[in-house]
């Protein structure tokens, strides 16, 4: 009798334990950065917007079972998931070195056990595609994809506390308007762009430049915003009866524009380019815009990036006037670099 009571005691004891294991929430991680460089010391820097642009706003649920990236797709673990030496998983030391580096340059650790959760999905169209996220590694803090064109994509669980400390994270927690970024009415804007973009577009830049060039941030804003106009087709919004919405003209392959157009009585009245895109081999252009609340006054902003240096080209103010047409307010135009790295701009 008393061996039953000890028994059923320890029982009592144990049982809770087990269920609050099994029942213990999933882990949470977020997106954090893409690494600067790439295993192999370099990729175009397009490649590494991609992903940033990609992935930014993406989240990692981690169970014992399964990942799970924004509920899209799911990579199982089960016989894909194991700790390993990185010695034993990249097979050579070179290959382990050449790692071992990219992830000092993040301030990431690489611990002598990782977790490593291979990925085998092959679907071009999955946000967790094997074409871009070939395995997943637990290493310190940080969940860790590595990519086929070698850049990492790092996710943490402290989020907050790593965003202050990275001076790549930028501009992502503003919240997305299809009318734009506010950042582009006031014309200071201008002179901040020039003075502190004037960095190398191919990678081999400091984190402190890549983080106080505005472009960063308005890069990343706007690729979102493009994302969900192209998702909803059209977009558009009415005031005092007169209609305003959006529509794309595609130019070429790698450029097009975006419209706004306004509409009195059916009747179109007029239209304004308000984004472009066009991507060439030397360069890549690009115009973004603000539109207030209100829908009286549109801000442009034109600008170029190249392997050289970013600058911007023109800024303009338009008013909306009561007749439905667009008036140019203030224009601002300015000039290729000159050899000591300065842009001149003029009114006009």
């Amino acid at each position: 009798m008393k061996i039953k009571f000890l028994l059923n005691l320890v029982l009592f004891f144990i049982l809770p334990i087990n269920i609050v294991y099994a029942t213990e929430p999933p882990e949470k991680w977020y997106f954090y950065k893409v690494s600067k460089n790439t295993v192999l010391g370099g990729e175009p820097t397009f490649e590494r917007e991609r992903l940033i642009y990609r992935y930014w706003q993406t989240k990692l649920t981690i169970t014992d079972k399964e990942v799970v990236i924004d509920k899209a797709c799911t990579i199982p673990e089960g016989a894909m998931n194991e700790i390993v030496t990185p010695l034993s998983y990249w097979k050579s030391p070179e290959q382990v070195d050449k790692y071992q580096k990219i992830f000092s340059e993040e301030r990431i650790p690489l611990e002598n056990q990782i977790h490593i959760i291979k990925n085998d999905l092959n679907d071009k169209g999955s946000p967790c595609s094997k074409q871009d996220l070939t395995a997943l590694i637990k290493t310190g803090n940080f969940m860790v994809f590595m990519t086929e064109p070698g850049y990492i994509i790092v996710f943490s669980k402290n989020l907050e506390k790593d965003r202050l400390s990275s001076a790549t994270y930028r501009g992502l927690d503003q919240q997305l308007n299809l009318l734009g970024h506010p950042m582009l009415s006031d014309k200071k804007i201008v002179k901040k762009i020039n003075k502190e973009c004037d960095y190398p577009a191919d990678g081999t830049y400091e984190y402190d430049s890549y983080n106080k060039c505005p472009l960063t941030e308005l890069g990343i804003y706007f690729a979102s915003v493009i994302n969900k106009l192209d998702a909803e087709k059209e977009y558009s919004f009415e005031k005092n009866k007169d209609k305003f919405y959006f529509t794309r003209n595609q130019i070429k392959e790698f450029e097009y524009e975006i419209y706004l157009n306004i509409e009195k009585n059916n009747k179109l009245i007029d239209r304004l380019p308000i984004y472009k895109e066009n991507i060439l081999e030397s360069a890549a252009f690009a115009q973004y815009y603000y539109i207030d609340n209100e829908l009286k006054n549109v801000w442009l902003l034109n600008m170029v990036e190249s392997d050289i240096s970013q600058r911007v080209e023109k800024w303009r103010h338009y008013k909306i006037d009561n007749t439905g047409h667009f008036k140019l307010l203030e224009s601002i135009s300015c000039e290729h670099r000159n050899r000591k790295g300065i842009v001149k701009c003029h009114n006009g």
